[in-house]
């Protein structure tokens, strides 16, 4: 298990982030369909709707969390993304 310089361990952190991504995603997609049914009076369509289009929005959002997390064991710093540590260095000025 992977851990920063305090002893808390990295995953539980992402995960907690993930979770997060998921819901908010589903809430907003949920509440603008709400919004629209009430406006339009086509309950339940819209709803439906958005809270699918806010399902498929969390989930790419934890696929892009988990594909561009740091990797485990190379040193790498918390919150550096695998593109970030793999940006070549800018030379000295």
């Amino acid at each position: 298990m992977s851990t920063t310089k305090h002893g808390t361990p990295q995953g539980m952190g992402m995960g907690m982030r993930m979770s997060t991504e998921l819901v908010s995603a589903v809430f907003v997609g949920g509440g603008i369909g709400y919004l629209l049914d009430y406006w339009f009076n086509t309950k339940p369509w819209l709803t439906v709707i958005f809270f699918m289009f806010g399902m498929a929005a969390g989930f790419r959002n934890m696929y892009r969390i988990a594909t561009y997390a740091p990797s485990q064991g190379e040193g790498k710093g918390q919150g550096e993304s695998i593109r970030v540590a793999d940006r070549p260095e800018e030379p000295p000025r």
